[in-house]
């Protein structure tokens, strides 16, 4: 007898659907609402968790205190942020996505704005918890929305142009740091940045509920399910079990070679290598460029050849560009190039967002992205330790080589998903 988690591994999710070429210009309008308020969502994400990082030094002279108390905060901000990924993954499921997504943005962008009435550190660790629970859902909502409205033959690059957003919203928070700070203080730099909360009015006007979400809200329970399953149990149930930890491990590698690699890159170039560049905007603004570039052709592999191909190469590369860096960076005349090709090749995230949402049916699609993603995020809270303690037993070269072998394994855990290309959403069972 076969086993069945075997077979729903290795079978196609649903049969191939045949659709005309997609491109942008014969999206229609609500797509294309929808395509625009994933971006802004994601971009102003980036742009939130950036400029607390960029302002640190200024906010921690003026309410006196130091970087272990900054830590603390920024610790609280990621905590917070995984556990309001998963809560409005469930939440989305629930409610519907749009209404998610406007929940969201007002909690992140509000107590942003609030940052400027603060007058100490606890004050500032509760608006940064709010804060973290209102970012952390932005992907999965982002991802699930895009999924589910754009057609199959665009929605590769759709979700490419989505996680695009994480780059220009780095380069909004660099220019506000760069050109609005010495202008008006960080109090009032907070205060502006209140603005994403606008888009909430116009996601209200403009974008669509997922229509997916709705069909699947209104056909109710199936004849052969007579009770209703909580999404969150149903993830990890018979049926999804091991797509459910496939998707979360690959995730997790790839957190760890993102996060480990590009958190430390700043300290290993200033106390190995002795640069000082590490913290100007043009370095900076290049890894952006060169991620924004990524994104955008792993979309096109992604549309054109395949999900697992696309995110193979880019974690492979992603891997192949840490090891050069270490052995070729010894002075300036190197980075600017490699880190090019660094920024370039993060362009695997744009993968997951298709891989996530294409792997799990609409009634949980929002969970499982949610939870799968935020749990990888808050394991990868003990990633610093780990590399910090490598490097002082044996030298930051290994440290930071140690997440071009999570780069590599994500890689190849990739292969061991289905296929998802052209998948009709609809009939994912």
């Amino acid at each position: 007898m076969s086993n069945p988690q075997s077979t729903l591994l290795h079978q196609p999710i649903v049969p191939q659907t045949t659709e005309p070429k997609a491109t942008w210009s014969n999206l229609n309008s609500e797509a294309k609402y929808t395509l625009m308020a994933a971006i802004g969502g994601w971009l102003f994400d980036s742009f939130d968790v950036m400029l607390i990082s960029l302002l640190a030094a200024p906010i921690m002279k003026s309410l006196g205190f130091g970087p272990a108390e900054l830590a603390v905060v920024l610790s609280v901000q990621l905590g917070a942020s995984a556990l309001g990924g998963i809560l409005t993954g469930i939440l989305a499921d629930h409610i519907g996505r749009k209404k998610a997504l406007m929940l969201n943005i007002l909690v992140y962008a509000l107590s942003t704005g609030a940052v400027f009435f603060t007058s100490s550190l606890s004050m500032l660790l509760v608006l940064r918890f709010l804060t973290g629970l209102g970012l952390g859902g932005e992907w999965a909502l982002s991802m699930t929305l895009i999924s589910e409205k754009v057609p199959a033959g665009f929605r590769g690059r759709a979700v490419a142009l989505g996680n695009a957003g994480w780059p220009l919203g780095t380069l909004l928070a660099a220019l506000f740091s760069y050109f609005l700070f010495p202008l008006v203080g960080w109090r009032a730099t907070f205060a502006i940045a209140a603005f994403p909360a606008l888009l909430v009015l116009w996601i209200r006007r403009y974008v669509p509920e997922s229509q997916l979400w709705l069909e699947a809200k209104k056909s109710g329970r199936k004849p052969d399910q007579p009770k209703e399953k909580v999404p969150i149990l149903e993830i990890f149930s018979r049926n999804y079990l091991r797509r459910t930890l496939l998707v979360f491990l690959a995730i997790l590698c790839t957190m760890f070679a993102y996060w480990m690699f590009w958190t430390w890159l700043p300290t290993y170039l200033v106390t190995t290598r002795g640069f000082t560049l590490s913290k100007s905007s043009l370095w900076m603004i290049i890894t952006q460029v060169g991620a924004f570039a990524g994104y955008m052709v792993n979309g096109w592999i992604q549309d054109k050849l395949g999900r697992r191909l696309a995110m193979s190469l880019f974690s492979i590369g992603e891997a192949a560009m840490i090891l050069l860096f270490l052995t070729f960076v010894t002075n300036s005349a190197y980075i600017y190039p490699i880190v090019l090709l660094l920024g370039f090749f993060t362009g695997y995230w744009a993968s997951y967002g298709s891989i996530v949402t294409e792997t799990f049916p609409t009634r949980i699609r929002a969970t499982a992205a949610g939870v799968t993603y935020n749990f990888s995020r808050a394991i990868n809270l003990a990633g610093p330790l780990i590399i910090a303690s490598v490097a002082a037993a044996a030298s930051w070269n290994v440290a930071l080589a140690m997440p071009a072998l999570g780069a590599l394994l994500a890689g190849i855990l990739i292969w061991t998903l289905p296929e998802t290309k052209g998948r009709d959403l609809s009939l994912i069972e």
